[in-house]
């Protein structure tokens, strides 16, 4: 797979109006100015819209009503891009003003402008729009039934809906694991929302603390790679299934060294590409704190990113490095959006140094940006006695377990409401409407 498949931020748009002044004089400049989206097709006259739209199928299409002989038939050309999921930015001339009750009543229309308009402004809107869609179509469709296997951004080999989270911190002993385990376990033994963890220290922590063997392992896979061996190393703990990096040092640079000579099968990223014919709803990572090509590929691979830290000087420090790592250690096309970086504050108490506000406080005085809090986890005596017997925390600490919910409600918003307590009937998301008006 091309390093492509892996820019799920950018958002495919087809412009449309009437005549090509409009079109690529005014609608165009502001997009091709943002490396955000990409610009799959245009339409300047009707005879050219519902063939553009069908063919090119982009997740965004932002509209002038002039281009249409009326508005009713615009309405009727843009209900029909629910079929692949599509959303639509809708422009109105001041005559047609009278019309925006009647666009604002179409599913797949999430933003109407009355001219004279900012098309800056307009931009802004579509971006934050579509992403959105995105999400709530990424959090639906795992959790159906039928997981759909097209991709609205063009990586067809990605399942429809798969969250790859990765959980790092550079600052040891912050409780990156103990996060992702707990975090994925909830996610799949108490939310029945398909979910594979990946453990990918040396050792793997998830081993003891799940009460898992160290073999099998990746070596499985990383010996004879392909789907059969893949399976081979998976390991489960009730309905969560796990992968465990090799135990042996040995091993683990082996793989290491291997992976330096390609990105395809029988690397850690065709390892990873691999993990999603599982059709899994999330993919959780328990990154190591190393910067090799395990915590590289990670990063890569992922679309969210969890940063755990304590509310400590060090961490504040590591946190730093890790989010200069993040947003530009890597190239530029391999970088995560900022949208997609999460902060999880571990082990919070009432004597800590900082309060989750100073702490991101502190970060923005010196990059000027703050992650957003997925959750504060505060600290909890009983983690390492319930890690010890082999049992999850989240089962047994009413507040380390509401931290842990807190990451799930930020990921998965909605996802209390989509599936039963019984863990046995899984419901359909309603999804609601984002207006910009």
């Amino acid at each position: 797979m091309s390093d492509n498949a892996y820019q799920t931020n950018k958002v495919t748009v087809m412009l449309a109006g009437a005549g090509h002044e409009v079109v690529y004089y005014q609608m165009q400049p502001p997009l091709l100015a943002d490396q955000r989206f990409m610009i799959s097709g245009h339409a300047a006259q009707w005879s050219m819209f519902e063939t553009n739209l069908n063919n090119l199928r982009p997740d965004l299409v932002i509209v002038q009503t002039d281009i249409a002989p009326d508005p009713d038939t615009l309405i009727r050309a843009l209900q029909k891009i629910s079929a692949w999921s599509g959303i639509a930015i809708v422009v109105l001339p001041l005559a047609h003003k009278d019309f925006q009750g009647a666009f604002g009543k179409v599913d797949t229309v999430r933003g109407i402008f009355v001219a004279p308009v900012n098309w800056t402004e307009i931009v802004q809107a579509a971006y934050g729009a579509a992403i959105t869609a995105r999400a709530k179509l990424n959090q639906a469709a795992p959790m159906q039934q039928n997981v759909s296997g097209f991709s609205p951004s063009g990586a067809s080999a990605y399942i429809t809906g798969t969250k790859r989270i990765a959980v790092l911190s550079h600052a040891g002993g912050a409780g990156c694991s103990t996060i992702a385990e707990n975090l994925a376990y909830e996610l799949s033994v108490r939310l029945s929302v398909k979910t594979l963890l990946v453990s990918m220290g040396l050792p793997p922590a998830a081993a003891p603390h799940l009460r898992l063997r160290y073999l099998p392992n990746l070596t499985e896979y990383f010996d004879r790679p392909g789907k059969a061996t893949f399976q081979a190393a998976i390991q489960r703990r009730e309905n969560l299934e796990v992968l465990l990096a090799p135990e042996s040092s040995l091993d683990y640079m082996r793989i290491l060294e291997n992976s330096n000579h390609g990105t395809g099968e029988g690397s850690i990223n065709g390892m990873l590409i691999d993990s999603e014919d599982g059709r899994y709803a999330s993919i959780v990572m328990d990154v190591p704190s190393s910067e090799d090509l395990w915590m590289a590929h990670s990063i890569i691979f992922a679309n969210y990113a969890l940063i755990v830290a304590r509310p400590t000087l060090a961490d504040l420090a590591a946190v730093r490095h890790t989010l200069s790592l993040l947003l530009s250690g890597l190239k530029s096309e391999k970088r995560l959006a900022r949208e997609s970086i999460y902060l999880v504050l571990n082990q919070f108490t009432d004597r800590s140094g900082f309060t989750p506000r100073s702490f991101q406080e502190e970060l923005s005085k010196t990059l000027g940006w703050a992650p957003p809090l997925a959750a504060i986890v505060p600290y909890d005596p009983g983690v390492p006695q319930a890690q010890d017997d082999g049992t999850p925390p989240v089962t047994r600490g009413d507040e380390f377990a509401k931290g842990i919910r807190a990451i799930v409600n930020t990921l998965f918003p909605s996802v209390g409401n989509t599936i039963s307590s019984s863990n046995e009937h899984k419901s359909v998301l309603r999804l609601p409407k984002i207006r910009f008006t």
